[in-house]
């Protein structure tokens, strides 16, 4: 078996499983919008026959409106700082244990290109 076939097989494994997962967070989220959607239905219903439809609407109008700023603040608190972002660029390598995986890999790449070189002739 190839370098690249054992690469081929391990990129296309990890490129199924986050397909799967993307599958399943958009279907998770069509549900969410369907279920949102009955849910202000049922309440608008309640709120037009205690308030009057009028009211019913402008209250939900304002629930939303609260509920998209609670939103916006919490978009706005958790955004990157640059120094974070090249504080994260920075942390893949920090651990030693990365740093042995991706020399092993460096050593693989170099012995399977000396190889490649090589063509017949022997060290020996």
């Amino acid at each position: 078996m190839r370098l690249t076939d054992i690469a081929e097989a391990t990129i296309s494994q990890i490129v199924g499983r986050l397909m799967r997962r993307a599958v399943l967070f958009a279907l998770l989220g069509v549900l969410a919008i369907v279920t949102l959607y009955y849910a202000s239905a049922a309440g608008s219903v309640a709120l037009a026959l205690a308030y009057g439809p009028i009211t019913a609407y402008l209250i939900m109008a304002g629930i939303y409106a609260l509920l998209a700023i609670a939103l916006l603040i919490a978009i706005l608190a958790t955004r990157n700082k640059a120094a974070s972002v090249q504080d994260s660029l920075a942390s893949p390598m920090s651990s030693p244990r990365n740093m042995q995986i991706a020399m092993l890999v460096e050593a693989v790449m170099l012995g399977y290109t000396l190889a490649r070189k090589s063509s017949g002739k022997s060290l020996l």
